[in-house]
């Protein structure tokens, strides 16, 4: 019998009975960050669509990458913002805790040259396949994770880079996440978005994301299964001696509460770190 022949209740039904047994549910993407993935009931899900969003600068596109590190399966990370060579530095400056700028000049001392070669030799194996896209919706992702068949996490970094005319941008950013979500169901894979949150007032004193704040006439909020709003007080409060602290907000999560998760921003190397990490 295929697979396709059994009813959805009874492969619930076998996935209690191998987790009874202390057996993963296979559809479960766990984040690797210990307090994400907590709050998430163990990861993302196949077949779900997330999104991230967070003001400017807040660093929306180090998390993306932060995540693709993490993950125990080879991600595709899509960017519709810079080349793959300026990710892969991005990564090794994470990786090897060497500041980006040192990389790019070429000005690093002996201790770092060592490090870097040692997180090159890991990322060979564990880096992100990274591509980039500059327009054309949601078509060119669903190319290219057809071309990559083996990825269960794809991340898309960002969703108004995939558009390519100012036309009813809106209603086709509103739809080109509805086609991503889609895309998500028909591939069994998590996409991981990025958003800018283009309806966040400026003048607001609380400046953490609220799920209004990513606009689109309410698109996010409807298709999304996990909605993340990064923040980072040390953008508007820098001297209050909170340097580092980021809150990630789980704004919406269609299987479970909403809450946040304590993450810690080393803007030296761009890397993201959990509270939970020692």
């Amino acid at each position: 019998m295929h697979d396709s022949d059994i009813s959805p209740l009874i492969r619930v039904v076998a996935r209690l009975d191998r987790a009874g047994v202390g057996a993963a549910d296979a559809g479960l993407v766990p984040s690797r960050f210990p307090s994400l993935d907590r709050a998430l009931g163990g990861g993302f899900r196949r077949g779900d669509l997330v999104v991230v969003g967070g003001d400017d600068s807040a660093g929306t596109s180090a998390l993306l990458l932060a995540i693709a590190l993490r993950l125990d399966a080879r991600g595709l990370l899509l960017s519709t913002e810079v080349h793959a060579e300026r990710v892969y530095e991005r990564a090794l400056a994470m990786s090897a805790r060497v500041p980006l700028e040192s990389i790019r000049l070429g000005v690093v001392t002996e201790d770092e040259r060592t490090r870097l070669a040692a997180a090159a030799l890991l990322l060979r194996d564990r880096a992100p396949v990274v591509e980039t896209v500059t327009a054309g919706g949601a078509e060119p992702v669903d190319r290219a994770l057809e071309a990559s068949p083996e990825v269960t996490v794809l991340l898309v970094d960002t969703l108004e880079g995939l558009l390519d005319r100012p036309e009813g941008h809106d209603e086709a950013l509103a739809y080109t996440v509805l086609a991503l979500k889609r895309l998500a169901l028909r591939r069994h894979v998590v996409v991981v978005l990025a958003v800018h949150l283009r309806a966040l007032a400026r003048d607001r004193l609380d400046r953490r994301p609220r799920l209004t704040d990513f606009g689109l006439c309410g698109a996010i909020g409807t298709h999304a299964d996990v909605v993340l709003g990064l923040y980072r007080e040390e953008l508007y409060e820098a001297d209050l001696g909170v340097s580092g602290a980021a809150e990630l907000l789980v704004l919406k999560h269609r299987e479970g509460p909403r809450g946040y998760v304590d993450l810690y921003f080393d803007s030296r190397y761009g890397r993201f770190e959990d509270v939970l990490e020692e």
